[in-house]
């Protein structure tokens, strides 16, 4: 297996990398903060935004910048960083009280305090013995019970200064009780924190007293807070009214947080940073007011090649060979593929330290009787390297920098379109199988990216250029169902490709955080393994000459994991088909073993309670249907999601069968009117017209002949359960290459919508397509309401070509009435006598 040992300072790094550690390089932001250090060096104050995405290194580059920026200080000029989390909402008084204990408390544990003038001393000591008893007094109203709030247990003199300690001396005593008949208001504390800064700034003098004769020193010391409100990220992320009430707070601080002789950094992410900017277009705002610098710090997307190669020339500096370049080798093993490993280091970290050390430290194998670590890629992780490093090449082509034809975005807009291209891929991945649209995949990625639906669109469709997805329905098709809204028939829709979906259970088989990372359950039962296994197999194509007396046939191709499993019961698996109201997938009864069809409601329509009433009411017909020409609903799923289990028919769909094979012959024809007319027929006796009968709703089943195998348009039953109708007047339903002109128009509909849309079957199937050739959506339309279909260009006799002109008559009332009728007529042409079989 490649194995690559490391130098032996190599340590793992679970914490903000510190200054010049050798256990790994610094991965970036150099400039950022020689730019921080230089502003809090060349100035007396100010507040300073700094932003970026969660984990790119913000807390680190301040600590490094505070530290370098201490370094170059002259004697006695003292830089006091005060670290404060603010991940939680607070009052503007509370965060001041926070501010102030901590100033007290950093410069108590420094040991400056008592090196400042009494005078500064009792001021430090009177603000901090007010903020513990207004903690102290808010704590008691809250919850009726004493002691204090806010305070770590402390040492020293921090300690002695307990509002429920026994104080010992005149100066702590006198000071605490004053303190205690002095109410403390928010511009009580905003007063005695500025002066605080005011007095730490202007500099004093310091005695010392060193050696044996212990004589006294005398020197200059001045104190420059840097009060560092971290985590801001957490407050705000995602959630506009925290947004909102942390700017009120800034502009309630307005005045703390623009004093001379004090720094106030403020660290959050690109929500702050957004707002910042549209602050600055309206001029002279909140944010141009507070901030008097800002500062966004971009994802490190070189960070995995500078660490790999930097730790590559440590490693072989100590071995004292060359620095060389490309495949490492390490101990006799295999080589090292570095230009794989470097983008999947890429793919995963995305741009963050945090998550590259992490990825990193898990291909570590430190052998506790020798000192040197080693980097070992076993032969699973090798396959998963390989994966995502593919992966990381495919959506570089999209979104890397060069994709987008040169420079001039800004480095917050080049990371939200790189992060943009790798949460499409994640979510993808995540899908396992299932269908979905651009639109699915934008209303779920973090607001905080900006997701452009037009980037979604050109990363959709390199994907599919790529075989990473594959195309389950195109956008634009006339074959498509809508519900209302012919746009509904705009949006593409896809899936994992096979190739990709079967990899999967392998990636997280051995590896937990795969299992995590792409929405797997932590345990595979051996239950959903056998179904994955099954899911895997693969059959071959059907034959074009269709035989409908034929044997069985083979079942269809299905591959990768299951996709989900439905109350406890349903396994489902690979998608067989996709309409404009849900997917259709293989699946398994887990209770009988028994092989069924799970159709699920797409993610766009699942909150729409119109659709689920509609998805209640195909279950409800789909149950009462009894007849082999229809295939039946066995169950209705509501948890997790809703879904609708039906009996799974196997075999072409007239659709394909036409594509693949071209017309049918008239005898073929004439079996499948029969067949589909019984049904209608069928149908029409309980009440259910407006099937949505086209070619990819009707499966040639060996044995049964064709088969209807979706009713989710179906009209009837409307006042069943609720009393109420579903589908109003004037709303447009069912698929616009297969409508009657009274569905177009959103007229009232019965069966004979339905032998309408019958006759357009029997003349496709005669001439393997459609009457109308017209390609947009819309001309579509128009031809069905203002043009005859002529059925005189059709093979066959003058009576076959009769019942189909009398099926697809635009006048209701010159169209078959019921469908008895038309299998009267159609038992009676020359074709349906020769083969002499219903």
């Amino acid at each position: 297996m490649p194995r690559l040992a490391l130098h032996s300072e190599f340590r793992y790094i679970h914490e903000p990398l510190p200054m010049d550690d050798p256990a790994i390089p610094v991965l970036g932001h150099e400039d950022l903060v020689a730019g921080l250090r230089r502003r809090l060096t060349y100035s007396h104050g100010g507040t300073f935004l700094i932003t970026g995405f969660r984990g790119v290194g913000k807390s680190t580059l301040v600590i490094r910048a505070l530290t370098e920026a201490a370094g170059t200080r002259p004697a006695g000029d003292v830089l006091l960083p005060v670290y404060l989390n603010v991940a939680r909402r607070m009052e503007a008084n509370q965060l001041l009280f926070a501010v102030v204990r901590r100033v007290f408390e950093t410069l108590e544990d420094r040991g400056l305090l008592d090196q400042l003038p009494e005078d500064v001393q009792n001021a430090l000591i009177l603000a901090y013995m007010r903020t513990s008893l207004s903690f102290k007094q808010t704590h008691s109203e809250g919850s009726e019970r004493g002691g204090t709030v806010g305070m770590a247990p402390q040492q020293g003199l921090v300690a002695s200064l307990s509002p429920t300690a026994s104080l010992t001396g005149k100066l702590m005593s006198t000071r605490a009780t004053e303190a205690s008949f002095l109410a403390y208001s928010e511009l009580d504390v905003e007063h005695d924190l500025v002066r605080i800064i005011q007095l730490l700034d202007l500099g004093h003098v310091r005695r010392e007293r060193r050696g044996l004769l212990r004589r006294r020193r005398t020197t200059r010391l001045r104190i420059h807070p840097v009060v560092v409100l971290d985590e801001v990220d957490k407050l705000t992320e995602n959630s506009q009214d925290a947004l909102t009430e942390l700017e009120a707070l800034l502009g309630r601080l307005k005045s703390v947080l623009t004093s001379r002789g004090a720094h106030f950094l403020l660290i959050g992410g690109p929500d702050l940073q957004d707002s910042a900017l549209r602050d600055a277009d309206r001029g002279n705002g909140l944010y141009e007011s507070v901030f008097a610098w800002r500062m966004y710090v971009p994802c490190l997307w070189e960070a995995p090649e500078r660490l790999v190669r930097e730790l590559v020339r440590r490693s072989r500096a100590e071995d004292g060979a060359g620095p060389g370049s490309g495949p490492v080798a390490g101990d006799g093993d295999e080589d090292v593929p570095l230009d794989t490993l470097i983008p999947y280091l890429r793919f995963k970290s995305r741009g963050v330290p945090r998550r590259l050390l992490q990825e990193l430290n898990a291909l570590v194998d430190w052998d506790d009787h020798s000192s040197r670590p080693a980097l070992v890629i076993e032969d699973d992780a090798l396959r998963r390297v390989a994966f995502y490093s593919r992966l990381d090449a495919v959506i570089a082509d999209v979104v890397a920098p060069t994709a987008e034809g040169g420079p001039g975005a800004l480095p917050l807009d080049e990371d939200r379109r790189r992060l943009v291209g790798y949460h499409v891929l994640d979510w993808i991945l995540r899908s396992r199988g299932r269908a979905f649209t651009a639109g699915d995949i934008e209303s779920q990625i973090d607001p905080l990216l900006h997701v452009d639906i037009r980037l979604v669109d050109r990363l959709l469709r390199h994907l599919v250029h790529e075989n990473v997805i594959t195309v389950v329905s195109e956008r634009g098709r006339a074959d498509r169902t809508v519900f209302g809204n012919l746009a509904g028939a705009g949006a593409a829709y896809y899936r994992l490709s096979d190739e990709y979906a079967a990899q999967l259970p392998g990636l997280a088989r051995h590896s937990e955080s795969e299992r995590a990372d792409l929405g797997m359950p932590s345990v595979l039962d051996r239950t959903s393994t056998v179904i994955a296994d099954d899911f895997r197999r693969a059959a071959p194509a059907p034959p074009h000459d269709i035989d409908l007396r034929d044997a069985d046939t083979p079942s269809s191709p299905t591959a990768g994991p299951p996709v989900t499993r439905l109350a406890g019961r349903y396994e489902v698996g690979r998608l067989i088909g996709q309409g404009g109201m849900g997917a259709v997938h293989r699946g398994r009864d887990l209770q009988t073993g028994e092989e069924v069809a799970v159709k699920m409601l797409n993610a766009a329509l699942a909150s729409d309670e119109a659709m689920r009433a509609r998805f209640h009411r195909e279950a409800r017909i789909g149950m009462r249907v009894r007849h082999r020409h229809v295939a039946r609903t066995v169950d209705v799923v509501e948890e997790p999601e809703l879904a609708l289990v039906m009996e799974l028919v196997e075999g072409p769909t007239l659709g394909s069968a036409l594509e693949d094979g071209g017309p049918l012959s008239a005898d073929q024809t004439i079996g499948i009117a029969r067949q589909i007319g019984a049904a209608l027929a069928h149908l029409a006796s309980l009440g259910v017209s407006r099937i949505d009968l086209k070619p990819n709703n009707v499966i040639l089943h060996p044995r049964r002949g064709a088969v209807v195998v979706d009713l989710g348009v179906a009209h009837g039953l409307e006042n069943g359960e609720n009393g109420t109708s579903i589908t109003e007047v004037g709303m447009v339903i069912g698929t616009p290459g297969y409508m009657s002109p009274e569905q177009v128009e959103g007229g009232r509909l019965d069966i004979r919508s339905d032998i309408f849309t019958l006759g357009l079957l029997l003349w496709e199937c005669l001439m393997g397509h459609s009457p109308y050739d017209q390609e947009s959506v819309a001309s579509r339309l128009f031809a069905i309401l203002h043009e005859d279909v002529d059925p005189d260009v059709l093979p066959g006799s003058d009576e076959l070509r009769a019942v189909i002109r009398k099926c697809t008559a635009r006048s209701l009332r010159d169209r078959y009435q019921t469908p008895e009728q038309l299998l009267t007529d159609l038992d009676a042409t020359p074709e349906a006598q020769e083969t002499g079989s219903a």
